[in-house]
């Protein structure tokens, strides 16, 4: 069995860039995660929740041009998968836990986080419980920082807002079969395909910005169970995050409908350190790497050098 999880591995990972995969045992399973380059540490935390972290590799890869990028495969996703696979395994609490262990099996005493979307979520949440181990967060296009009715609403009013006519009546329709159950394999691809309109800038790159944003296929399970579990807890760490007194620097983009996210986080941390992206929706990595880039390199030099 340990032979066959070893061949498959080697197979996952023959399409990337990977220069190192390792793993971490941990009680219910394995974590796996990607290296690359060399250098002073930074974790980077893909979004979703359940998506593929290839889905940042891009960014890891640049990052590990002058800096050792750590890619995690985030519980519940590409190999780490536990055991049970449910609410118990499956959650915020253990999220957090597995970047401690993480740090603990590199031997690291205090990192730099990048996080997008939800990846940003779980890197401020793992700063508001080990506020001594980060050097700094680098967030880009950070999600909820708490789970609000009116955050939701704002979200969603956003996204009908950047819909045309007819792909609300597309989106609206198919959200009908899908809740009846009476959707196939198509129309959940063309639902997905629709909303994801609302998140990008230049709605003509919609099918070639999807194969980056699914490199791989997420794991909907995961992402489920996630969510649910942040409903339970009520996440909110409006109060805890200012635990953590280090900088924060977010790269956001001018024309996210998540944007207002980034205000709203500026509310409670004001000595955020903000680069706005113009002419780029939710994945400015993929719409505008060239400008991406160099403000991360930017924030990076800043979180390296600080003491």
């Amino acid at each position: 069995m340990r032979l066959l999880l070893l061949l498959t591995t080697l197979l996952y990972c023959l399409p990337g860039h990977a220069q190192q995969l390792d793993s971490l045992k941990y009680p219910n399973g394995w974590l796996y995660y990607h290296t690359y380059g060399k250098g002073a540490p930074v974790i980077v935390l893909s979004g979703g929740p359940g998506n593929s972290c290839l889905q940042q590799e891009a960014v890891a890869i640049e990052l590990g041009k002058h800096y050792r990028a750590i890619l995690p495969e985030q519980r519940g996703t590409g190999l780490s998968i536990p055991v049970p696979f449910d609410s118990t395994t499956i959650n915020l609490k253990e999220a957090v836990a597995d970047i401690q262990r993480l740090l603990e099996k590199e031997g690291i005493s205090r990192v730099v986080i990048y996080g997008h979307s939800w990846g940003a979520m779980l890197a401020m949440s793992f700063a508001a419980a080990h506020p001594e181990k980060v050097k700094a967060l680098v967030l880009a296009n950070p999600g909820y920082y708490k789970f609000s009715a009116d955050f939701m609403t704002t979200h969603m009013n956003n996204l009908r807002a950047r819909l045309g006519v007819q792909d609300l009546e597309t989106m609206e329709a198919l959200n009908k079969k899908i809740e009846a159950g009476k959707a196939d394999g198509k129309d959940s691809a063309l639902f997905n395909r629709t909303v994801r309109l609302a998140y990008i800038y230049n709605k003509a790159d919609i099918d070639s910005l999807m194969a980056k944003i699914y490199i791989a296929k997420p794991n909907v399970r995961m992402q489920t169970l996630m969510v649910t579990d942040l409903q339970r807890v009520h996440f909110d760490l409006s109060k805890k995050l200012p635990r953590y007194k280090g900088p924060i620097t977010v790269i956001g983009s001018r024309q996210d409908p998540l944007a207002f996210y980034t205000y709203e986080l500026q509310g409670i941390r004001p000595g955020i350190q903000l680069h706005w992206i113009q002419a780029a929706g939710h994945f400015p990595m993929f719409e505008q790497p060239a400008a991406f880039n160099q403000v991360l390199e930017k924030a990076m030099t800043a979180a390296v050098i600080r003491p």
